[in-house]
């Protein structure tokens, strides 16, 4: 490994991970010698320090929440030629590391990826904007929207599912008109998730058998937000199967075509930047991560 690339959001809420730099530094530098640390203070930062040293770097490791990593995966994926891509999580679930199998305890993180296990590994993209884990529009915008920052900082995990259960009382419902390969969709719905990673939220409570290399999008549709439907996505997390229910279709594909009425703003990677419509697809085996834990295909 020549070559180590760190880029490292200045402003990102985890402090015992930014008090950490220097050791993680010192085990990079075990395989590498020639370790470099780039910080971004502002939105395009990223993309802007990847376009430079992409073509000369062996491995390129995200420190950051999903601004940080989600402006990383669209900047890798426009390089002709693509490092490794490695993530340290510094966000709040930081749910697609879960998915690969990355400890949460960054220490333990760095040892991982010192020990340099990799996969190609699937990403979705959305009129020409790429995504990791998740595209989502109806509820799962409003509940992001309505997190207090002073609530997501204290609480974590804990406040996106307060706030879900804020948002269960006004879902606002919109038509659908979703066309595949295979079939049409039309109705009218509250919710709806195309995922590639298993984890939402921390939790695989949407995708419990989601796969990040099959290929394959998985797709959830809620017609109706109830208690009742929350206590069926649960159990479909416990008992590791589909989810099922008369108020939810759920389906797999490797691209649709989504439009909605009115006009919707789009959650991708909890960076909420477009609107629908959307054609998304699926690229199979795109990018080379490494990976921890990994049981997935």
């Amino acid at each position: 490994m020549d070559t180590i690339a760190l880029i490292i959001n200045s402003n990102a809420g985890n402090q015992s991970l930014r008090e950490d730099l220097p050791y993680i530094v010192n085990r990079l530098q075990h395989i590498s010698t020639n370790v470099t640390l780039h910080y971004t203070e502002k939105p395009g930062d990223g993309k802007r320090i990847i376009d430079e040293i992409a073509s000369d770097v062996d491995l390129l490791i995200a420190i950051g929440g999903d601004g940080t990593v989600h402006e990383c995966v669209n900047a890798l994926a426009h390089q002709p030629n693509r490092p490794l891509f490695a993530i340290l999580p510094g966000g709040t679930c930081n749910d697609f590391t879960r998915a690969l199998g990355i400890s949460q305890d960054h220490r333990l993180a760095v040892e991982q990826i010192l020990d340099l296990r990799t996969r190609h590994i699937d990403i979705g993209s959305h009129n020409g904007n790429y995504f990791l884990n998740f595209w989502g529009i109806g509820c799962i915008t409003q509940v992001s929207q309505q997190i207090h920052k002073g609530l997501k900082k204290d609480w974590g995990r804990l406040a996106y599912y307060l706030s879900a259960l804020q948002t269960i009382s006004d879902p606002q419902r919109f038509e659908i008109s979703i066309q595949t390969d295979t079939f049409n969709y039309q109705d009218e719905v509250v919710m709806m998730i195309v995922g590639n990673g298993s984890y939402l939220g921390g939790m695989t409570t949407f995708f419990p058998r989601s796969s990040v290399v099959d290929g394959l999008l998985d797709v959830l549709i809620i017609r109706d937000l109830s208690i009742d439907l929350l206590w069926s996505l649960l159990e479909s997390r416990i008992m590791d199967q589909l989810p099922t229910g008369s108020d939810l279709a759920y389906f797999h594909c490797n691209q649709l075509e989504v439009q909605s009425n009115p006009s919707l703003l789009i959650d991708c990677d909890g960076e909420k930047l477009h609107h629908t419509p959307s054609k998304i697809q699926v690229h199979p085996r795109y990018l080379e991560m490494v990976v921890g834990d990994f049981t997935s295909g």
